[in-house]
């Protein structure tokens, strides 16, 4: 198995938004919900709005989803998703994802934010989990996109409402979430989609799909560890199978989760603008830089290429590249871990 190495990334400061417009300073945290989980408090809290809110997108589908390479595109739905203790173990929608980005969080622990697409999401996601700042320039390619979550600490609420996302948390959207949105607490897309029929559709967000480019090494596995978080991907036919912390990451509703592809982006994870102290101590609540530029490992068919990534500016695509050109990957869904440096 493979061990990956932390590399050096090139990336800018950029990529963090500022709060505090007079709509955002009008958010109040209405409701907390204390979980002790690793450790960790997560606040239900957010912005959101109606459905009626939500502004027009394209009236069709691209042709053939950018986010994977096959099928038809559709309406975008993003989810953070918890990956701590219990919560690998009731984990539901990982195998119907175009994207899974895992992401380095507070404590050294990690995250997921999954991205499903209208024609193709699971019938049940979750469960699911607060918000972070590195959430935010990592979506801003996609458009107004759906973004779930279950509450965020108070200092990002005014970022949340500022940026170009439709927020659906269970303040604003209780009958969208399970369980009173208290955890685990769990969404129906076919009903999310449902109450925003306007959110944007899939589009080009950098990621090129097509026939295995030369220059790949044989690899059979990959491991990549976070400060307290590992992650392993093991080649099975054309799969990788995902492992988690040493245990198998098996889902309620699809089986082993599993990826077409695996991109390592190496990248600064820097102190973040806010710092959780409801857990009688102080967490940061770190933050990935994905904008900038940094080396990335790629990994399909049993393989891997070492080459760069690069995003000039919050809102742009991110360039994934071998010796200068760009990496295709295998049509399906792709796994992207962000790691330090």
């Amino acid at each position: 198995m493979a061990d990956e190495d932390s590399r050096a990334a090139g990336a800018s400061p950029g990529g963090r938004r500022p709060g505090g417009s007079r709509r955002a300073r009008m958010i109040a945290m209405v409701a907390g919900l204390a979980v002790v989980g690793a450790g960790i408090w997560f606040a239900v809290a957010g912005g959101g709005g109606s459905p009626a809110s939500s502004p027009s997108s394209s009236p069709s589908s691209p042709a053939v989803n950018p986010l994977t390479g096959e099928g038809a595109g559709g309406h975008v739905l993003a989810v953070k998703i918890d990956n701590v203790g219990q919560a690998q173990r009731i984990q539901s929608g990982l195998n119907s994802a175009d994207l899974v980005y895992a992401i380095q969080v507070e404590g050294g622990l990690s995250r997921y934010l999954v991205v499903f697409d209208s024609g193709h999401a699971p019938a049940r996601v979750g469960p699911v989990r607060s918000a972070r700042q590195t959430d935010i320039p990592l979506l801003a390619p996609f458009g107004r996109v759906g973004f779930a979550y279950s509450g965020a600490i108070s200092g990002l609420l005014p970022d949340l409402a500022a940026a170009n996302l439709q927020t659906i948390t269970p303040i604003a959207n209780n009958n969208l979430f399970s369980n009173g949105g208290s955890d685990p607490t769990y969404i129906q897309p076919a009903q999310v989609f449902s109450a925003f029929p306007g959110l944007a559709q899939t589009k080009d967000v950098g990621l090129r799909f097509g026939a295995e480019p030369a220059g790949g090494t044989a690899q059979s596995s990959v491991r990549v560890r976070m400060p307290s978080a590992s992650f392993a991907f093991t080649a099975s036919g054309a799969k990788w199978l995902v492992a988690v912390d040493g245990q198998a990451v098996v889902t309620t509703d699809a089986g082993q989760a599993n990826a077409d592809n695996v991109i390592v982006q190496h990248v600064h994870v820097v102190p973040g603008k806010y710092t959780d102290h409801n857990a009688g101590h102080a967490d940061n609540e770190v933050f990935s830089e994905t904008t900038g530029q940094g080396s990335a490992d790629f990994y399909r068919d049993g393989k891997v290429w070492h080459g760069q990534w690069s995003k000039p500016n919050d809102t742009a695509p991110t360039s994934y590249t071998v010796a200068g050109t760009s990496m295709n990957l295998a049509p399906g869904r792709t796994w992207i871990v962000l790691t330090g440096s």
